[in-house]
């Protein structure tokens, strides 16, 4: 049986992030709302206002769509699948927006929106009298650990930002921007002083709560964006020695919806619903589906294509490696390939992918984006909505983070291992590092070998724009590992996202 968190939102407060609406909202009180001392009354309300955080991932602001081609524009590994591509969005891919973008604008929305409601809980939360210490512990923590994964993706794209520790009430209650250094303060403290409230994992009906394992990976996210690289070692080497969790055998059990919060698995974002809300809030009494496929689908709109460089960074023999990387036909769906249930599959054509051929092995191809596919099991036609959750956290990154570490402080032989483990995976079974191509007797080059085995481990995975804006802002590209983001090269101001117009236009602090 499938279980998820059951997101239904049962408080609407009066109360609204001042930068994020409309001054004229704030006036109104519909008498048939909650307002926040009528609630906050008990274990149940508090529960549900905790969901209500996580309800917002589902959105079309963020996790039900716009986050995810936000993460993507501002990454190397896709490219516009044809004509079909909204506007906004081809702008962000090709770096020619402006303050206007509908993608940046939205996805600023639906962070705030998060903090908004992650402030709620933790201000009110404590007044509660009649609960269990450790469940309003809990959920105390759940919402500081939300509110950091908002502002770590606000700080990462944009820098300076508005910082939030309480509900806004009024518009004079917006907030001047604060320095990286107050923000990254404020994540470094909630982060670990939540872990002794959190369990390592959690299962059952509260499987995809944020967890202690959680926690600390963002921890040192949040770390290594700073360069604190013996701190991030740290905090990783903890979840390795003490944490519950493996690497599966199965690569593509990552990608599935029958194989959800697996050993693998830190922390998902859940979905459960069966219908996609075209919605920029999370709102709702059902939890809802995923429409992302339905964009980046083979045989629908397939408004983005893998890009020619992450198809040919592959390990394969047309390039002189031992092997052929398995990972690349589970990433990736080309021509000739089947899909469908196992009893009757179907054969991917070129006729059936419309727009764009990529260059792969010297030869014009059609491939698209196989990873978080529900293809697996049905037949091509009808709408491609998903409840296939997406893993923002596994563990195959606390590896690859553990490699970046030591080959930071000097342990290259250190970092080898770390990465090697990846590759032996049972379904990648990778020749261990060093190889032919990728020699690994300096920093550089383990750096290089680092960058690559990222790319290809986590590609359309959401994570890779992250991971750029810190190898950027720790100056770690070099003449072997170049900056791959051209119009940030050409023009390093947007290394950071512009403010979106409505927020400088309604928050008078920001210039």
């Amino acid at each position: 049986m499938k279980i998820k968190i059951a997101y239904k939102t049962a408080f609407l407060l009066t109360l609204f992030l001042a930068v994020s609406c409309d001054e004229s909202i704030l006036d109104q009180t519909n008498p048939n709302q909650f307002t926040v001392d009528q609630y906050y009354k008990d274990a149940d309300q508090l529960t549900a206002a905790t969901n209500g955080i996580y309800s917002e991932f589902y959105g079309a602001a963020l996790w039900g769509r716009m986050m995810q081609y936000f993460c993507d524009g501002r990454a190397d590994e896709h490219v516009p699948g044809g004509g079909q591509l909204e506007t906004h969005n081809r702008q962000l891919l090709e770096g020619t927006y402006d303050n206007g973008n509908y993608t940046i604008s939205v996805v600023w929305r639906g962070l705030y929106r998060i903090i908004h409601r992650a402030n709620a809980v933790i201000q009110f939360g404590p007044q509660i009298e009649e609960i269990d210490a450790a469940v309003q512990k809990q959920r105390i923590a759940e919402a500081k650990f939300l509110r950091s994964w908002a502002y770590y993706y606000l700080v990462v794209n944009w820098g300076k930002i508005p910082v939030y520790t309480e509900i806004a009430q009024s518009p004079g209650d917006a907030q001047p921007l604060s320095e990286e250094s107050v923000v990254y303060q404020l994540l470094e403290t909630d982060l670990t002083t939540i872990q002794s409230d959190l369990a390592w994992n959690y299962t059952g009906s509260d499987a995809g709560r944020a967890s202690k394992g959680a926690a600390k990976l963002l921890l040192a996210r949040v770390y290594m964006h700073q360069g604190k690289y013996s701190d991030a070692r740290d905090v990783l080497e903890d979840i390795y020695q003490n944490g519950p969790y493996s690497l599966v055998a199965n690569y593509s059990d990552n990608f599935m919806e029958e194989t959800e919060y697996n050993d693998e698995s830190i922390f998902e974002i859940g979905f459960a619903g069966t219908g996609f809300t075209w919605s920029e809030d999370g709102n709702s009494s059902n939890a809802r589906s995923n429409v992302m496929f339905q964009d980046y689908s083979p045989v629908a709109w397939r408004n983005c294509i893998p890009a020619d460089k992450l198809l040919n960074d592959f390990e394969r023999p047309y390039k002189g490696d031992a092997k052929e990387d398995p990972r690349l036909h589970a990433t990736v769906y080309f021509s000739g390939d089947t899909f469908g249930p196992a009893e009757s599959p179907i054969v991917l054509t070129d006729e059936m992918q419309n727009g764009n051929s990529s260059q792969f092995n010297g030869a014009t191809v059609k491939a698209s984006w196989k990873k978080y596919s529900p293809m697996y099991k049905l037949d091509p036609g009808g709408y491609y909505t998903s409840n296939i959750n997406y893993r923002n956290m596994r563990y195959a990154e606390v590896l690859i983070k553990l490699a970046e570490c030591e080959n930071e402080i000097g342990t290259q032989a250190k970092a080898i291992e770390y990465l090697n483990e990846i590759r032996a995976r049972a379904s990648v079974d990778m020749p261990a590092y060093p190889t032919a191509n990728y020699p690994c007797n300096s920093y550089d080059q383990v750096m290089r070998a680092i960058m690559h085995e990222s790319y290809v481990e986590f590609s359309d995975e959401k994570l890779r724009e992250l991971e750029l804006a810190r190898w950027r802002k720790n100056n770690k590209f070099s003449t072997l590992n170049p900056d791959p983001i051209d119009y940030i090269v050409s023009d390093p101001s947007k290394a950071y996202l512009v403010y979106p117009n409505e927020e400088t236009t309604a928050n008078t602090n920001i210039d």
